[in-house]
């Protein structure tokens, strides 16, 4: 691949439903119904997803964020027209941590080697910041557990799901059997470390997990995060037994650094989980 051919990659999963990947750094979903669609999570706002998301569909468009962190959010600034939803509890994060052109420096300066080992294309990249700072809405729209939006002969249904954030949430698409889960269940999991290392936060996690496996009849795989696309719904099954032995005491993990990551991590079966984790 030449540095100038760098694009969104586009990959159908399901009817009507596409992965836009971001450069390997981090996945967006558009998913269309009959009268609207939604993308869920934007990315780093790394190029225009936007223009990406207007080839694929001429229907009114709702972005629906899985949480607030800077790599989902980063790209609204492309489809200024559409609103916004975020549960409130990501609210504060949201403002005070704002995707930058900073920030999307320092995450191609330490996510593109991961994602491209030996590939470089960091230059690449680099090349598609926006060259202006962009302007972000003011407002968007709050959404709680159970709400629903309707397509259009198609719903997702909102899980508040806290522990990566306290506002992340999954959208469930049980007609496409599908659950986007953002970063509350990816190949690899990051609860930030807690004062005296405490377990609340994974408590917290395990909750969540126990809620999203409530309803693993109504989905069979997960579109994740980062680090791929789909994954089967079993990797819920084995991050409740990691996080249930963390807390019980059988299962401890220990101190790594492995690429940007650094913290206590334990691994079982498809689950890594860095459950005190400093960076």
């Amino acid at each position: 691949m030449e540095k100038n051919e760098l694009k969104h990659e586009v990959t159908k999963i399901a009817g009507n439903t596409w992965c836009i990947g971001e450069f390997r750094l981090v996945n967006a979903f558009f998913a269309a119904g009959r009268e609207k669609a939604a993308l869920i999570d934007t990315g780093c706002g790394i190029g225009n997803i936007g223009a990406v998301v207007r080839e694929l569909t001429d229907k009114p468009v709702e972005i629906l964020l899985t949480h607030g962190h800077a790599d989902h959010s980063g790209g609204i600034y492309t489809l200024p027209d559409s609103p916004v939803y975020m549960e409130p509890q990501d609210e504060e994060m949201f403002r005070e941590m704002p995707a930058t052109n900073e920030m999307r420096r320092l995450y191609i300066e330490t996510r593109v080697p991961v994602r491209f080992p030996g590939e470089g294309h960091i230059e690449a990249v680099s090349a598609l910041v926006p060259k202006e700072e962009p302007v972000y809405p003011k407002q968007y729209i709050p959404v709680k557990d159970g709400d629903v939006f309707e397509l259009g002969e198609r719903k997702l249904t909102v899980l508040h799901t806290p522990g990566h954030s306290d506002g992340s949430v999954c959208y469930l698409d049980s007609r496409s059997r599908i659950l986007f889960s953002g970063d509350t269940v990816n190949h690899s999991i990051i609860l930030m470390r807690q004062p005296d290392n405490d377990k609340r936060l994974i408590r917290i996690y395990h909750e969540s997990l126990k809620k999203i496996w409530d309803y693993q009849e109504q989905f069979d795989q997960l579109a994740i995060g980062h680090d791929g696309i789909l994954i089967d719904k079993s990797i819920v099954r084995d991050y409740l037994e990691l996080t249930g032995g963390i807390l019980n005491g059988s299962i401890t993990g220990k101190y790594e650094e492995v690429g940007f990551r650094k913290g206590d991590v334990a691994r079982l079966g498809q689950a890594e989980l860095w459950y005190q984790c400093d960076e």
